[in-house]
């Protein structure tokens, strides 16, 4: 049981906080937009909707917008054992903030200059990225690899 989900269901079901949802379907526009179909491919909108809120509300969510309020830049993570795989999200096991692993469910910009952006942003939220596991999910040859990383991943990006 994961009682933040939980209370996340409600608060959208309940529908009473416009401006939020409104938000939240601007991250998810922006998702099904940049994601090209790897990330959350078949996933109803209103599963992303949740997904979004999700972090917004475990404080693993960073966004950049520009002067109209349009995302350019969006991270979602999750803090788990770095053994930990696609079920972690499936199950939407609650993260676990003295684990070993960082899941990076989402990191998206739309320019070079705006993902050095996100990444800096990403860093000053999760500075404990620096000492952990990076774990991802790539497709590669069409089929989705399982990748680890550190923080050397981070030093690369923000050479760029």
């Amino acid at each position: 049981m994961n009682p933040l989900l939980q209370s996340v269901q409600v608060a959208l079901q309940n529908a009473e906080q416009k401006e939020a949802i409104s938000f939240i379907d601007k991250v998810v526009d922006f998702c099904i937009e940049h994601e090209n179909g790897k990330v959350l491919a078949g996933w109803p909108e209103d599963l992303m909707q949740l997904l979004v809120a999700y972090h917004i509300a475990k404080d693993t969510f960073i966004v950049e917008q520009n002067d109209d309020g349009d995302i350019t830049a969006l991270g979602m993570w999750y803090n788990c054992d770095e053994d930990s795989d696609w079920s972690f999200i499936e199950n939407w096991e609650p993260d676990n903030k003295d684990s070993n692993g960082i899941f990076i469910g989402f990191l998206h910009a739309t320019s070079t200059d705006l993902f050095k952006k996100i990444t800096k942003k990403f860093l000053e939220v999760c500075p404990e990225a620096m000492q952990k596991k990076l774990i991802m999910m790539r497709h590669r040859s069409g089929a989705i690899k399982r990748v680890k990383s550190n923080h050397r991943l981070f030093n690369k990006i923000l050479a760029i």
